[in-house]
């Protein structure tokens, strides 16, 4: 990496279709708080300053966001996209080299996509955008391309026609541009659309009318699933297993049963460990080498030594630690 990054992560919406008394990013997915998943992932990307832009109703964002180590910005009243990652612009202005704009209700982008995303920086676009192709388009905002293939512009669904409607690159949301660039830009964005509100995606539109080259790099519609709704966060979370699960088994770990294992972000799990059906892993487990974990168990913040055997049935709590080649007899309820 040739120059420094930073990394804007909204969570300033207002998730009302969430119908809960907890902010909507700091609802789990994999045992971890969605803001928790975009933070690290700003990180894992390279980022050393991020920046998490919080609403007026939600300053339990604000200190979950602090208590990550990320400094906050208040966007206070909503106006848009654009103008929520301008509140960030204190942190903004003093970047000298690229930015990119996250969402803290997208957990499951991986380090990998947002790579490809500051490589097609790297590689001459003065704006990347994250597109996908969903099976519905539904009202998501449409990606037109120029004819040589570059990102000709963005436009909003409530603006579209019908010939753009039938377009079928959506937008994520997630953008990324030279931190002067955006600054630059951003204060040229108007709010004369459907909403009245400031679009981070008109930025483009007015990248192309600088004579500058925008690109989109592509990801799958499943790793930018947005939660918004307890049935998307279900959906996020069967992502999220799925994932976990081929990972574990290309690991070694045997699943008897893959469908009926439930892991957390952080369980790490040696190979040649076989787990029966009905395992669910809580935060904060790890297991040795040649362990069984039997059926019907549960387990968090707990440490298994190689070749134990825990359960069936077996309960264990934080702080409980199973020596290597235990038998199943000594755990059984614990």
């Amino acid at each position: 990496m040739s120059q420094t990054r930073a990394a804007i992560i909204l969570a300033a919406g207002q998730g009302t279709r969430m119908k809960s008394k907890t902010v909507k990013v700091l609802h789990h997915v994999g045992g971890r708080a969605m803001l928790d998943w975009t933070v690290d992932l700003a990180r894992q990307c390279g980022a050393d300053r991020v920046v998490t832009v919080y609403g007026a109703h939600s300053p339990a964002v604000k200190q979950a966001a602090e208590a990550l180590g990320t400094a906050t910005a208040l966007q206070d009243p909503p106006l848009g996209t654009g103008h929520a990652v301008l509140a960030a612009r204190e942190a903004l202005e003093a970047e000298t080299g690229q930015a990119i704009v996250l969402y803290a209700d997208t957990p499951l982008i991986t380090p990998e996509t947002v790579a490809k995303v500051f490589a097609a920086l790297d590689g001459g676009a003065s704006v990347a955008v994250l597109g996908f192709e969903p099976e519905d388009p539904a009202a998501y905002g449409r990606l037109i391309l120029a004819p040589d293939g570059t990102l000709d512009r963005i436009v909003e669904f409530k603006d579209a026609d019908e010939e753009e409607r039938a377009v079928r690159l959506v937008n994520s949301g997630v953008l990324a541009a030279p931190a002067s660039l955006l600054l630059e830009l951003l204060d040229q964005v108007g709010n004369d659309n459907a909403n009245g509100e400031y679009y981070l995606t008109d930025v483009v539109g007015l990248a192309r009318a600088k004579g500058l080259t925008a690109r989109v790099v592509t990801a799958s519609a499943e790793e930018v699933l947005g939660v918004n709704s307890r049935a998307d966060l279900a959906e996020a979370e069967a992502a999220f297993q799925h994932r976990k699960r081929v990972a574990m088994m290309a690991q070694g770990v045997t699943l008897v049963d893959p469908s009926s294992v439930h892991f957390a972000h952080d369980t790490e799990i040696a190979a040649d460990v076989v787990i029966e059906p009905n395992v669910v892993f809580g935060p904060g487990v790890r297991i040795g080498s040649d362990a069984v974990i039997r059926a019907f168990s549960r387990l968090e913040g707990v440490d298994i030594g190689p070749g134990a055997q825990v359960g069936p049935h077996a309960n264990l709590q934080p702080g409980k630690q199973v020596a290597a080649g235990s038998p199943a007899a000594e755990l059984e309820k614990n």
